[in-house]
């Protein structure tokens, strides 16, 4: 993952809390409608941030590996989120190998990847991590053209405003609170750094590696979710390691939603 990003988060991690408190509902709906109760031994969550998402998969999943390359976004994932079956470890996802790591029943990656140098390497290491019958989900923001303007940032937290006082979408003060978030100098310098696929693009680049994927428009973002065949080995069960290659990929599922960015 690029330095700049990386400690572009370190001075946030309040800031990017608390707007996942305030917007990340949906998405936590929508990714719980995937994840089968009791869905195994191991889950493993890509660019965690403050352990939002990892908390949803604890409850499913015997064991949760959760990584960011941010300290301070991890001491706020253990502080509020620091649940007995998590593990936090503060590493580039793009460490996380099958070779050392082993492999896991739900691979999840929600608005971390467009962060990284080499999308399509990471996407291949993130394919080998999946154990024989076990699910992947991907989640990132996506755009019409690489670069988003400050100017449509600061145009959509009006907009969102608006809309929140009119139809009274939430309380008034987290209305206000959340306009104020969106509109902060160091939030929207962040925001207008980053670099986004469009969603053909999206597409593509992500079913090359995962063909047969299905795939979901939120918010300003696409999720995909990719299965992968195979009955699951009482071996791999025991230890999250595979004992056979990976077989051919077939269709997943997916729903609607919106967060990470």
């Amino acid at each position: 993952m690029r330095a700049a990003h990386a400690r572009s988060f370190d001075h946030m991690a309040q800031h990017f809390d608390r707007f996942a408190e305030l917007v990340g509902a949906p998405l936590d709906a929508w990714l719980a409608s995937l994840l089968p109760e009791g869905g195994g031994q191991r889950a493993v969550d890509l660019g965690c941030g403050t352990g939002r998402h990892a908390t949803l998969l604890a409850s499913r999943y015997r064991h949760v590996l959760a990584v960011d390359v941010s300290a301070p976004m991890l001491q706020l994932a253990k502080a509020r989120h620091g649940v007995a079956n998590i593990t936090y470890q503060q590493r580039d996802l793009s460490e996380v190998r099958a070779d050392t790591d082993g492999v896991f029943y739900l691979v999840l990656s929600a608005y971390a990847l467009h962060h990284l140098p080499d999308l399509d390497g990471a996407l291949l290491r993130i394919r080998e991590l999946v154990a024989p019958g076990g699910r992947v989900v991907l989640v990132d923001n996506v755009a019409a053209t690489p670069q988003v303007p400050r100017r449509w940032f600061v145009g959509e937290a009006l907009r969102t405003l608006a809309a929140d006082l009119v139809r009274r979408r939430r309380p008034i003060t987290q209305a206000w609170e959340l306009f104020r978030l969106n509109v902060d100098p160091a939030w929207l310098d962040h925001l207008t750094t980053d670099r986004f696929l469009n969603p053909q693009v999206f597409a593509d680049r992500y079913g090359g590696v995962f063909p047969g994927a299905a795939f979901t428009d939120l918010y300003r973002a696409q999720a995909m979710c990719w299965q992968q065949p195979g009955p699951t080995s009482a071996a791999i069960q025991r230890t999250g390691h595979r004992s056979a290659s990976t077989q051919p990929s077939k269709r997943g599922t997916g729903d609607t939603a919106g967060g990470r960015v």
